[in-house]
Order: C-alpha cells, then sequence, then structure tokens
C-alpha cells in the first residue's frame, strides 16, 4: 500500500496529487482535439451525416467493456495503467497523422483508431479515479476527486477551443501530429509519479466480476443512482456527439468547425461550474431527489433547441453541462465513501460500464432518429419525453414524502 507522509501530505496538494493533476489537464486537452476533430474529419471525407453518427457510436462502444477493467485495475498498478493508456493514444495520433499528411486517411481508419483512442480512454478513467485514494487521505476526498474532475473539464475545453479555431488554419495530419505530442506530455508527467505502489496478487478477473456483481444488486440506493446515471448518459451523449456537429452544420454554415468547438466547450464549461460547487462544497445528501429534478430540467433545455436562436444553443449547452456535471460528480462521491476500498477498482468499473453502456446506445439511437425526422423535432421529442417522465417522478417522490411526514405526525 501506498505510505502517505505527514504534515504536508495529510491534505490533498502534494507532489504526486499535483503530478496527476497536470498530466490530466494535457491528457484531456488531447481527447479533447480528436473529439472534435475526427466528426469533422468524417464529415469532411463523406459530407454523411449517418456517417458521422456511426463514428460517434463507434468511438463510445468500448467505453461498455468497463466491466473488464476493474479485475485490472485491481491487479496490475494504476500507474503504469495510466502511463500506458498514455502512450498508446499518442502513437495513434501520430499514426493518423502520418496517414492524413499522404492522403491515405479514409473515414474506416478513422473509425478503428476511434475505437482503439476511446478503448484506452476506458481504461485511463477508472484507474485515474481508483488511484486518487493512493494519493491522498479519506477525508480530503471531496476536494481532490472535484479538483481532478475540474483539471479533465479544464483540458476538454481548452483542447476542443483549440481544434475548432486550428481545422479552420492548419491541415488534419499537423493538428494530429501536436495532439500525439500532448499525450506524450502527459505520459511524462505520470511516470514521475513517485508511489510504492502494489499490485494485487489474488485478484481473479471472472471472481471479482461476480464478487462486484453480488455487491452491487445486494445494494438498492447504488442500484438506483446507477439507473438514473444511465438515463443520464442514454440522454445527453448522443445529443453532443451526434447531434452537436449536425446542430453546428444546419445553423451556422460559415465556420461550423469553431461553432461546434464552442458549444462543446460551453458543455464542459458548464461541467467545470458543477465540479466547483462540489469542490466549494455545496453538495446535497438527497440524491433521490437531485436526479428527478434536474433530468426534468435538462429535458426543458433540450426542447429549446427546437428553435433557431441565434448562437444562443451555446448557453443550453452550458446549463446542461452544470446539471449533468453536479450529478455526475455527486454520484461519484457518493460511490467513493459507500464502497469499500478492497472492492472500489471493480466495483466502479462495473458501474462505469453500466453507465458507459447508454453512451453507444444513445449515439444509436439518435442516428436512428435522423433516419425518421430532422435534428429539430428530436430535439423536441427527446425534451419532451424527458420533461414528462421526470416530472412524474419528481411529483410522486413529493406526494410520498407528504404521506410519510402525515403518517410520522399521527403517531
Amino acid at each position: 500500500m501506498t505510505r502517505i507522509k505527514k504534515g504536508s501530505d495529510m491534505t490533498y496538494r502534494t507532489p504526486n496529487y499535483a503530478k496527476l493533476w497536470c498530466a490530466q489537464v494535457f491528457s484531456s486537452a488531447a481527447d479533447g482535439v480528436w473529439l472534435i476533430a475526427l466528426p469533422l474529419l468524417v464529415l469532411e471525407l463523406t459530407g454523411s451525416k449517418i456517417l458521422v453518427g456511426v463514428i460517434s457510436f463507434i468511438e463510445l462502444v468500448p467505453l461498455t467493456f468497463g466491466v473488464l477493467a476493474g479485475p485490472l485495475i485491481d491487479l496490475f498498478r494504476k500507474k503504469s495503467i495510466l502511463y500506458l493508456c498514455n502512450t498508446g493514444r499518442a502513437a495513434i495520433m501520430i499514426l493518423l497523422a502520418v496517414l492524413s499528411a499522404n492522403d491515405l486517411l479514409t473515414v474506416w481508419i478513422a473509425g478503428v483508431c476511434a475505437f482503439c483512442l476511446s478503448l484506452q480512454s476506458m481504461l485511463f478513467a477508472p484507474a485515474k479515479v481508483a488511484i486518487i485514494p493512493l494519493l491522498v487521505r479519506k477525508q480530503h476526498l471531496d476536494q481532490a476527486t472535484s479538483l481532478i474532475n475540474t483539471s479533465d473539464l479544464i483540458g476538454l475545453i481548452v483542447g476542443k477551443l483549440i481544434s475548432g479555431i486550428m481545422i479552420a488554419a492548419i491541415p488534419f495530419g499537423m493538428l494530429f501530429a501536436l495532439n500525439g505530442t500532448a499525450f506524450l506530455i502527459s505520459a511524462a508527467f505520470i511516470a514521475f509519479i513517485r508511489i510504492s505502489e502494489q499490485p494485487n496478487e489474488k485478484s481473479n478477473g471472472t471472481e471479482d466480476v461476480k464478487a462486484g456483481y453480488r455487491m452491487l444488486k445486494g445494494n438498492a440506493a447504488w442500484l438506483t443512482s446507477v439507473g438514473y446515471f444511465f438515463v443520464v448518459n442514454l440522454v445527453i451523449a448522443g445529443l453532443i456527439s451526434v447531434m452537436g456537429p449536425i446542430l453546428a452544420v444546419e445553423r451556422f454554415q460559415q465556420n461550423y468547425s469553431v461553432w461546434f468547438a464552442v458549444m462543446y466547450s460551453m458543455f464542459q464549461a458548464g461541467m467545470l461550474l458543477g465540479n466547483l460547487a462540489v469542490f466549494f462544497k455545496w453538495n446535497t445528501k438527497r440524491l433521490n431527489r437531485l436526479y428527478p429534478r434536474t433530468l426534468t430540467a435538462a429535458g426543458l433545455l433540450i426542447m429549446l433547441l427546437f428553435f433557431p436562436l441565434h448562437g444562443f444553443e451555446c448557453i443550453i449547452f452550458l446549463v446542461l453541462g452544470i446539471i449533468i456535471s453536479y450529478i455526475d460528480v455527486q454520484t461519484v462521491l457518493y460511490f467513493q465513501k459507500t464502497v469499500p476500498a478492497a472492492y472500489f477498482g471493480r466495483v466502479f468499473a462495473l458501474i462505469f460500464s453500466i453507465v458507459k453502456m447508454g453512451e453507444p446506445l444513445s449515439a444509436a439511437v439518435y442516428t436512428g432518429l435522423l433516419l425518421l425526422m430532422n435534428a429539430d423535432y428530436i430535439f423536441a421529442a427527446v425534451g419532451l419525453t424527458l420533461t414528462i417522465v421526470f416530472a412524474i417522478f419528481s411529483v410522486r417522490q413529493g406526494s410520498q414524502r407528504n404521506t410519510e411526514k402525515q403518517a410520522d405526525q399521527s403517531v
């Protein structure tokens, strides 16, 4: 186990934690670049909205393999997993740069690379969360986790803005080369983290997954949180990855790459604000009330996208980001505090896998809806459905609380 020294190491502001934070910034910035660049590259190569949806689906499929990540994270050193994921992503970006510079890059090669990039992101995310308790004490997890999430969002915002601007100024090949360099810098920061981490030699892949599943199945509160978290990803992932570029092209035909980057970045900026709310201790202990209320609000905002808002779409993406981030961080903190440390890697990876299944499913649903109706009607239909369903849930919860209060008073 990692030894945490007394004194300054009693807080989350330690040299090792600072290196992880810096690594996260560069890694997230690089993620932001390719998340913007690949859909727009496909749109430029083919002009097909449907293929943009297909590429988004391919990007999101590896996230459903998270159930296999738990045993790996518990079995191997988390630092090594983080390092290998970033060096691997650097190699893929350099490959894309070489192929693009020589006019050899096709939409299907881009799809395979997107799959591999996402696969390594799937391993990186839970390993990053699992290493934080090894760097800070439990009483500082709230701030330490929130700050890491903040670095993630800052990096994504910067990367997406840079990508949107640079796509209009430089070739895709040069952009991919710069992106590979960012992943290498992140890997260097991870390499300099100094912890005496010991792998768990007793980890057994199949048995660990079963143990995590049994723990999750036996806890009704955990299952409820996972269910709501799944719905959030089901609604939002495709809205951003599939509908985002289409919205930018249809409403901002000139400089659509910049507008897509701005909208995506505003969503990430909203997520940053949601993380800061948790960082400054604006927490809630009533997740069962938080979920239906915030999802009702999200539905109302999505409905507004039906109307041409002349740039105010960015504000809606900002507020959606705040709502989703607040749900995300509160849920992660809840699991960090309630899951036993010995099972954290495998249980969190199982939860992460279940929740992330909503993302490729979301891309598939939005792509299918594009075959049936135009983008404006999709926003109206999804927003209206979300609003009605979770408004009913919220009202029912209020009625149940009133009934319970009356019963207590009568006793």
